[in-house]
């Protein structure tokens, strides 16, 4: 049975994505030595089963972060069959960095475009073709949360060849650099040796400890601050190349929470909205008397005490909570209650 690996960004749709391939057949744990949840299940609905990992939610593959570890080393330990990478469509540059990254690995990749509806929703339109040329593996767009497109997805997951030779965005720039960091690397005899020779050249610390690693990187790098390089390059590319699969609408268009959110941020009006709100939800709280008798009295319709309405004590003690010329504002009304109630306990117990 094969197994591929989910691998995006947090809040990218992933775990959203890995509850509708696995379902019931889902099961959590944690990872070995780590506590980061490990979760794994089986997709069934393919012409045969695939086992599928649910990496934790990673900006990058560099060893920093025990989320981070637990995915490179999977990647690249783990020998998963393939990689699903996550992409909200929503936010395509900023999700993309990773993508750059498992580019580089010798593991065959497909990109899920994630919250294609939300897109199409605002009008947006984004070329698949396009991003498929860019980034030389197979685009799918697909909708977690409706579950529309997973089928075809995992189709063309199960169809990937068994090996793939990775490729990364900045040969162009540091083709030199790379080339003589990857030969270190294939003497080596280590997988993904183009993903190791770029994480090098990153000052990667996983990297750096290996025998030999520092010191080449040092001669290669020639004084070079060849990670701020590597960074630049990467967004560079993204911006020049992926970025314009993403086509705007013509006219932005802006749903119901959008419309909202012109009001209350807006630059003149934000400020004395939020007063308004802060002060309301103070005087709900807080204020003794939500509905005071003094306004009514001034329009000659004066609210009666609770003594003048002729109630039995029982029920004069329940409108007390609400009520005594005036209504009490809920914060006072949540005090009655509680001291009423533990009123009513203390007079129990002290009986008993």
């Amino acid at each position: 049975m094969k197994t591929f690996a989910l691998a995006g960004n947090p809040n990218s749709g992933k775990t959203t994505l890995f509850n509708a391939l696995t379902g019931s057949t889902a099961h959590v744990g944690n990872w070995p030595g780590v506590t980061v949840d490990r979760r794994e299940g089986v997709y069934k609905k393919g012409s045969e089963k695939i086992n599928i990992v649910d990496l934790p939610g990673i900006y990058s593959l560099s060893p920093y972060t025990p989320e981070e570890i637990v995915s490179r080393d999977f990647i690249l330990d783990g020998r998963p069959d393939g990689i699903i990478n996550i992409v909200d469509a929503t936010n395509l540059e900023r999700n993309l960095y990773l993508t750059t990254q498992l580019m580089e690995t010798d593991v065959p990749l497909i990109v899920a475009l994630n919250m294609m509806d939300e897109v199409e929703k605002a009008g947006d339109k984004i070329d698949v073709k396009a991003l498929e040329r860019a980034l030389g593996v197979p685009v799918v767009k697909i909708s977690a949360l409706k579950e529309t497109g997973i089928r075809e997805l995992m189709e063309i997951a199960a169809a990937l060849p068994d090996s793939r030779k990775g490729v990364s965005v900045l040969e162009d720039t540091m083709r030199e650099k790379i080339r003589a960091l990857k030969e270190f690397y294939d003497g080596e005899g280590l997988s993904s040796p183009l993903f190791r020779a770029v994480k090098l050249l990153e000052n990667d610390e996983a990297e750096s400890k290996r025998k030999g690693a520092k010191e080449l990187l040092e001669k290669v790098a020639n004084g070079c601050d060849t990670e701020a390089v590597v960074a630049d390059g990467r967004y560079q590319y993204i911006s020049e190349h992926f970025s314009q699969a993403k086509i705007k609408a013509a006219k932005e268009q802006f749903n119901k929470s959008d419309k909202i959110d012109r009001v209350l941020t807006h630059r003149v009006w934000a400020l004395p909205i939020f007063a308004v709100i802060l002060f309301a939800i103070f005087h709900v709280t807080f204020a003794e008397d939500f509905l005071y008798i003094g306004a009514w009295a001034s329009l000659g319709k004066g609210l009666p005490a609770l003594d003048d309405l002729g109630l039995s004590d029982g029920m004069a003690k329940f409108v007390g909570i609400f009520y005594d010329g005036a209504v009490f504002s809920p914060g006072v009304i949540l005090f009655n209650v509680f001291d009423t109630v533990f009123g009513i306990i203390a007079e129990a117990a002290g009986g008993a």
